[in-house]
């Protein structure tokens, strides 16, 4: 493709900055982005000067909270046109399903070195650290781009570009640290050319961040795991948005003990089960699996009775090979004030499947208060419910016997413990 293809800059933005909206508290009309907004204006003011682009051209920085699948269009034109991508990387940034899918578009468009030839892949990708990310936190498919830049200065390193802007001792390395973040997007917008990208068809965007929710099984096994929950745009009366996310399965109940939504926590552990993983929203359309699953499920929707009514119908459907695991933060003072409250919202919604659980010796299912207890009960719900659903076809096979079910790895001797993996924080 010749260079002559490829001159987004023109039109667009020269840089796209992507980040991860903060939520308001609700506490008062503070702006919660409002130190990202001063990096921008940083950042735009440097390029204007490096640069021959007009003021208006240098940067764009999407300043709406968006749901569902709302593109503005300014958004869309400006990711599809702009000469260099900046990710603000954060723990908040990679549960973002927004950002992911910024990162997602951003990515297809197909990049080359002007003039001379270089070697290796270009990229014109400048992610910057806002707040400090563990490795771990990092999703696979950006583990290879470089972010550390350590010309930017041991500070930088340790507190982000959110430590050094909030800290009035560290102006001097907040503002060496964005001049030379600038410097790096002049260098990479005038050396690689991206091809411009289509704004037209962002809707069906994947999630470059989103766990997979679905990896084969060498035993051909698959289980689902059901997630009930609040998200941003149905917050649970008196409940905080900092445990919630676009969708239910964003929802982090263990914040901030842990930065990796519910679901993918769950998702890993029962891939070390040897499981394949489905995992899905629970809405009116969920019918009984084809096979076992569990519900994970957020207590405080159990304050709206439109969910109760729902998970109630569920209740009724006598689904013997759907477990129940409820956890909820004990650090969280707000949780513990209405514990009692939403534990008879439970017996009084789902008073069969929380029996089984309660039968089967697993009552703490119901009340799980952290994240190293989730982990622990996680594998015994799981081979309750795979044992309820062999037990179930088992029994519709004429002249057939059900299968003991066994948890450990293949080959693993009988009766041993569960081989797992657990998931990063």
């Amino acid at each position: 493709m010749s260079t002559e293809s490829m001159g987004a800059g023109a039109a667009g933005p020269y840089f796209f900055l992507s980040y991860a909206h903060t939520p308001s508290d609700g506490v008062d009309d503070s702006d919660p982005n409002l130190w990202v907004r001063r990096l921008y204006r940083d950042l735009c003011g440097h390029i204007t000067n490096m640069t021959t682009v007009s003021g208006d051209r240098a940067g764009f920085m999407d300043g709406s909270m968006r749901t569902g699948q709302d593109w503005p269009t300014s958004l869309a034109e400006s990711l599809a046109a702009c000469r260099v991508f900046v990710p603000l990387y954060s723990p908040r940034y990679f549960i973002s399903p927004w950002c992911g899918k910024e990162w997602a578009v951003f990515s297809r468009r197909q990049a080359l070195y002007q003039g001379e030839k270089r070697s290796g892949m270009p990229s014109a990708v400048v992610p910057a650290l806002w707040s400090p990310v563990r490795d771990n936190q990092l999703p696979q498919q950006v583990r290879s781009v470089q972010y550390a830049h350590p010309e930017l200065g041991q500070r930088y390193q340790m507190f982000g570009l959110y430590g050094l802007v909030k800290v009035r001792s560290f102006r001097a390395d907040y503002e060496r640290a964005v001049l030379h973040l600038a410097r790096r997007i002049v260098e990479v917008g005038e050396t690689v050319m991206v091809e411009p990208g289509d704004h037209r068809h962002l809707d069906a965007v994947d999630d470059a961040f989103a766990p997979e929710i679905a990896v084969p099984s060498p035993t051909g096994r698959t289980l689902r795991i059901t997630v009930a929950a609040g998200s941003l745009d149905r917050l649970p009366t008196g409940r905080s948005p900092v445990y919630y996310g676009a969708t239910p399965l964003h929802w982090n109940p263990f914040h901030p003990e842990s930065a990796q939504p519910l679901a993918a926590i769950a998702a890993s552990i029962v891939e070390g089960l040897n499981y394949r993983v489905v995992v899905r929203e629970f809405d009116d359309k969920s019918e009984a699996s084809d096979c076992p699953e569990v519900l994970l499920l957020d207590r405080w929707v159990l304050r709206d009775p439109k969910h109760r009514a729902r998970l109630s119908e569920l209740d009724a459907g006598h689904r013997p090979s759907t477990g129940l695991v409820i956890p909820w933060n004990s650090a969280d003072p707000t949780d513990q004030a209405v514990h009692n409250d939403l534990a008879a919202h439970l017996d009084a919604t789902l008073p069969r499947a929380a029996e089984r659980e309660r039968r089967g010796g697993r009552a703490t299912a119901l009340s799980v208060p952290d994240l190293r207890s989730f982990r622990a009960l996680l594998p015994q719900v799981v081979e309750a419910a795979a044992n309820s659903y062999l037990h179930s076809v088992g029994a519709s096979l004429s002249g057939g016997s059900t299968p003991r079910f066994k948890l450990g790895a293949a080959g693993a001797p009988a009766g041993g413990p569960p081989n797992w993996t657990r998931p990063g924080p």
